[in-house]
C-alpha cells in the first residue's frame, strides 16, 4: 500500500512539473524565429514615420540594454510624454499614471529586473494623424538567474510632440500560455484534499493509540 502511495505521489509531482515545463517551453519562439518577418504584421505607417518611430524604439532598447540608472531622467524626457501617461507592468499592481511613477518603474527595471531584448525593425507600427500604436515581442533574461528567460509582448501608443514621437501608453506582458496552469489548479486542489484527509486519518489514529 505504501509503495502504491509513493508511486502516486511521484506521478502527481511529475504531472505538475510537466505542466510547468509546458508553460516555459521554447520561451521566445516568436522572437527567435522571426528573422526578417513581422510577428504582428508591419502596420500602415508610412516609411518616413516608421523610421522616426523605429529610431525612438531603438533608443528605448538602448536604455534597456545599457541599464544605466543615472540616465533614467534624460531617457524619460526623450521618450515619454508628460501628459496623459499610462504604463502597465507585468504584475497586476504595476499601474503607473504619471511621469515620476514611470521613472521609478524604469529605474527598478534597470536596477534589478533583467536584460530585455525587443524586436525593433520587425515591430507592428500603425499611425493615424499624430498618434501611433506599436506592438512587438522580446525576451527578458532575469538577473535572478540566467536560466530564467521569459518571452514578452510590448504594446505602446505614441504621440507626435513637436518633432519627436513619445510614449503615452505602454504595456509589458509575459507572452506565455496559461492553460497548463489552469489544468494544474484542480490537481493541486485534489492533492490538498488528499493530504488533509491523510492528516486527519493519521491524527485520529494517533489519538486513539494514546487513549487507555
Amino acid at each position: 500500500m505504501n509503495i502504491i502511495r509513493q508511486i502516486l505521489k511521484v506521478l502527481f509531482v511529475s504531472i505538475l512539473l510537466l505542466l510547468v515545463l509546458v508553460i516555459l517551453r521554447k520561451p521566445g519562439a516568436k522572437y527567435n524565429g522571426a528573422g526578417a518577418d513581422y510577428v504582428y504584421s508591419a502596420g500602415n505607417a508610412p516609411s518616413l514615420i516608421r523610421s522616426q518611430i523605429t529610431a525612438q524604439l531603438q533608443k528605448f532598447q538602448d536604455g534597456y540594454t545599457l541599464r544605466d540608472t543615472d540616465r533614467v531622467a534624460p531617457f524619460m524626457d526623450e521618450l515619454f510624454s508628460k501628459e496623459n501617461i499610462l504604463v502597465l507592468g507585468t504584475m497586476p499592481d504595476e499601474v503607473y499614471t504619471d511621469h515620476e511613477a514611470v521613472s521609478d518603474l524604469i529605474y527598478s527595471d534597470w536596477n534589478a529586473w533583467g536584460d530585455c531584448t525587443f524586436l525593433i525593425e520587425n515591430a507592428h507600427i500603425s499611425t493615424t494623424g499624430d498618434a501611433a500604436w506599436i506592438s512587438t515581442v522580446g525576451l527578458v533574461e532575469f538577473d535572478l538567474s540566467r536560466f530564467l528567460v521569459l518571452p514578452l509582448r510590448l504594446s505602446a501608443v505614441m504621440v507626435e510632440e513637436g518633432d519627436a514621437w513619445k510614449f503615452q501608453f505602454m504595456q509589458f506582458q509575459f507572452d506565455l500560455t496559461l492553460i497548463p496552469l489552469i489544468l494544474a489548479v484542480p490537481l493541486l486542489i485534489v492533492g490538498l484534499v488528499v493530504s488533509v484527509g491523510n492528516l486527519i486519518v493519521v491524527t485520529v489514529r494517533d489519538v486513539r493509540k494514546d487513549q487507555p
